[in-house]
């Protein structure tokens, strides 16, 4: 366990660094496992790539909802573990699970039983159509252990515990990508089974990563290792708190992944080439984004523990470092993403160079905006929400999301329909981050987003000063 220093700034930095270089490397494990896939699938040709990155979207709707019911859950962890309430850190996380699995349950159902329907939503391809519906009958095996992996990881890092996380990924990584190499090409004696293999190794890699981490609770010292009935004694009281905290995040979530999957649908209907070239850039830029999962992970830790602990000022002075250290770093990495996008590509096997420039040009415009995307993304993901103000970030989020990005990416795609594929991408990002941000800087400045929820406030906001002066313990 990682234990927070003084507030000195070296010590300050030393602490997140601890904290956020896991994390980051923990997130880098398993999008170079997601990349290691799309790598394989692309030998097979642009049409497999094609609906490798289709079915992928449930893939990726799942993981962010299930990121909905995990940061929902660290929201309250943080607090709780920095109020040093193990009772209702553990209620915390019982509940979290219970409800994560009882939506998997639904999600596993509309993936194996219609997973024909589940693709006609992003593309009328037939082919596509029915490759993407091959991937997703297997990989409806997967979905429990992805949600045990997700939360038991969020869990275990929103107390500090980093190493255990890190470890189960990279367990994961090497199951998933050696079951790949043979499943996928039929290599050391096994069938050649194309996509199906790629699902059928990511639902194996995702049960060995969720055992490990169930056996690492069991048999560590760690807050987790207690009675089954410690997770599961939920009081009315508790139910209204958690919920009140959690449910914005998890409609943040869900909304989201729902209108991110529109910007898809009208991306998959600009051509197959298109298409493959936008599956590789989402691959690619995931290696560089994953650095910022690290730092706001870190940054929900320190903070909410601060604010749990009712050390408000401490809180304000943790969030800024991390405001203003994080677009700095985004200009940084982008300017790197720029620079290394072509040898990084030349990486990868793709059918036609058309793909290969598609995915070049996105490329470059996301490394040219990265530092103006990062900013909401600390802010709603990593302060506002560790704060305990979840409802104001769920609904800047939706406002750049359905108010700006939806209604640019429909215009451009199905009505101006540009010459080239990045000034649609270009429209998305600049339409749905611009106003956002600075709606977010906006509230961070007036601090209105520091509300404790442990028991000294009882979800209430902690302060009664105005946004010029300093904020004091409790209200």
């Amino acid at each position: 366990m990682i234990r927070i220093p003084v507030d000195s700034e070296k010590g300050f930095w030393r602490a997140a660094l601890a904290l956020a270089l896991p994390i980051a490397f923990q997130n880098l494990l398993t999008s170079c496992g997601s990349l290691i896939d799309t790598a394989m699938i692309i030998g097979l040709g642009n049409a497999p790539t094609s609906a490798m990155g289709v079915a992928s979207r449930f893939a990726f709707l799942l993981n962010v909802i299930c990121f909905g019911f995990a940061s929902g859950c660290a929201t309250l962890l943080s607090q709780y573990w920095g109020a040093k309430d193990l009772d209702n850190l553990r209620r915390s996380a019982g509940l979290a699970l219970s409800a994560a699995l009882l939506f998997g349950l639904f999600y596993t159902a509309c993936l194996a039983l219609f997973p024909g329907a589940c693709m006609q939503l992003f593309t009328s391809e037939s082919l596509i159509r029915d490759l993407g519906a091959d991937y997703l009958r297997i990989y409806a095996a997967a979905v429990p252990f992805v949600i045990l992996s997700q939360i038991l990881c969020a869990a275990l890092r929103a107390v500090q515990h980093v190493a255990i996380p890190l470890l189960s990924s990279a367990a994961a990584v090497l199951v998933n990508t050696g079951l790949n190499y043979c499943l996928i090409f039929g290599n050391f004696g096994f069938p050649r089974l194309e996509m199906k293999g790629a699902a059928l190794a990511t639902a194996i890699g995702y049960a060995v990563q969720a055992l490990v981490l169930i056996a690492a609770i069991l048999f560590t010292r760690n807050p987790f290792r207690a009675k089954l009935s410690a997770f599961f004694s939920f009081s009315r009281e508790f139910l209204r708190k958690y919920f009140r905290i959690a449910a914005p995040v998890l409609l943040n979530e869900s909304l989201w992944a729902v209108g991110t999957n529109v910007y898809v649908m009208v991306y998959a209907r600009q051509g197959i080439e298109a298409h493959a070239g936008y599956t590789l850039y989402e691959n690619v830029q995931q290696l560089f984004f994953v650095f910022f999962v690290g730092i706001c992970g870190a940054c929900s830790v320190m903070v909410g523990m601060r604010v749990g602990a009712g050390d408000h000022e401490g809180a304000y002075r943790a969030a800024r470092r991390f405001a203003v250290m994080t677009p700095l770093l985004g200009f940084l990495l982008g300017t790197a993403l720029i620079a290394a996008r072509m040898p990084l590509l030349s990486l990868f096997p793709l059918e036609t160079e058309g793909a290969r420039h598609v995915a070049a040009d996105c490329l470059f415009f996301y490394g040219f905006w990265l530092f103006a995307r990062m900013i909401p993304y600390i802010l709603i993901c990593g302060i506002f929400r560790a704060g305990g103000d979840t409802r104001t970030g769920c609904f800047l989020d939706m406002l750049g999301l359905y108010g700006f990005g939806i209604p640019a990416v429909l215009i451009f795609g199905l009505l101006i329909r540009p010459a080239s594929f990045v000034v649609l991408v270009a429209a998305m990002f600049i339409a749905e981050d611009t106003v956002k941000g600075i709606l977010c800087v906006r509230h961070f400045r007036s601090r209105r987003w520091i509300r404790q929820i442990t028991a000294a406030c009882d979800a209430t906001p902690c302060h009664t000063q105005n946004a010029h002066e300093p904020i004091g313990t409790t209200n």
